[in-house]
């Protein structure tokens, strides 16, 4: 079903979330995960609709969301199929017990992911602790809630992130920290690396071999990193992991996107319209350039992140 057709399934609250998601309105994969619930969450409470056609509108939205935003975010697709598993078995059921099956997935999802991000986020702060300087790059809402709880006062580096607008929604959470914040052109982040002790980033997707997918210059970060010995390191929730290259199945596409209206907004318009905006928005990091990724299984330098990224593959066969 193509994304206007999905988007006229939903209500008007429901449809607004829709929005904010597929415009890019919104960043972060855990963002992304939390609204898609609250999209399924406000068709299973609307009263207007009978039990079949909840169900109905639950599935189109989450075959949609698999289809797209989880094909570049396996942790978007994980989240989705958490959600909706068992509800092919409620065909015959009546309709309160459809909503409130429903609700009880996305809830009881909600309660696992927040125990994981506690656990992520204590081995940050443990591994910054003797940190007073660091940079972090374009927004991931892991990294954010790392900022957030790093306790004392740091010196925040935050280049601007400009193609996505990535690194103005990391500024509030920082300030309210009480972190003395930088926020700098992307173009001068070598500059500003060579104050930092540390980098931190997030991840929209993680492969078995530690290979990390980002959004837009976060290669750039790596390499500056490496060049100037400064270490890189990735939070991400486990739930990232993509292991179907390890059979063969599939690499991710660099994700499309125009960049016209954030680019050339204010242009006129018969110059914009000559000229071609066209760019991607998703890149892969190899593994050499990051010294560890910080998940809730530990923090795991990226060479040894293999075994773990299987064992966690398998055990979400069970969930």
């Amino acid at each position: 079903m193509k994304r206007e057709e999905v988007r006229q399934l939903l209500n008007d609250q429901a449809s607004r979330l829709f929005d904010d998601i597929v415009n890019s309105r919104v960043l972060g994969a855990n963002n992304h995960i939390r609204m898609i619930g609250e999209i399924m969450l406000l068709t299973a409470e609307d009263e207007s609709e009978n039990g079949k056609s909840v169900l109905y509108k639950v599935r189109e939205t989450a075959r949609f969301f698999m289809e797209t935003r989880g094909q570049q975010s396996r942790a978007v697709y994980h989240a989705i199929q958490y959600y909706i598993k068992g509800l092919g078995e409620l065909e015959n059921c009546g309709e309160e017990e459809i909503r409130a099956r429903i609700t009880e997935r996305i809830g009881a999802y909600g309660v696992d992911a927040a125990k994981d991000m506690d656990t992520l986020v204590s081995y940050g702060v443990h591994i910054s602790e003797n940190m007073d300087t660091i940079m972090i790059f374009d927004y991931s809402s892991t990294v954010d809630r790392f900022v957030a709880e790093l306790g004392r006062k740091r010196t925040i580096y935050i280049p601007e992130s400009r193609a996505l607008d990535g690194g103005r929604p990391f500024v509030k959470t920082a300030l309210e920290a009480g972190h003395e914040v930088h926020f700098i052109p992307d173009t001068t982040m070598l500059v500003a690396l060579k104050q930092c002790q540390a980098a931190f980033m997030g991840a929209e997707t993680v492969y078995p071999d530690g290979t990390v997918f980002n959004t837009v210059g976060s290669d750039i970060l790596a390499i500056l990193c490496r060049e100037i010995r400064i270490p890189l390191y990735v939070l991400t929730p486990m739930i990232k992991v993509d292991t179907r290259p390890v059979s063969g199945y599939i690499r991710l596409s660099p994700m499309p996107f125009d960049y016209g209206p954030r680019l050339a907004g204010a242009w006129e318009p018969e110059l914009r319209e000559q000229v071609d905006f066209k760019g991607i928005k998703l890149l892969e990091i190899a593994p050499e350039y990051i010294r560890a990724l910080i998940t809730e299984r530990g923090i795991i330098p990226s060479s040894a992140f293999f075994h773990e990224a299987m064992e966690y593959a398998r055990s979400l066969e069970g969930r």
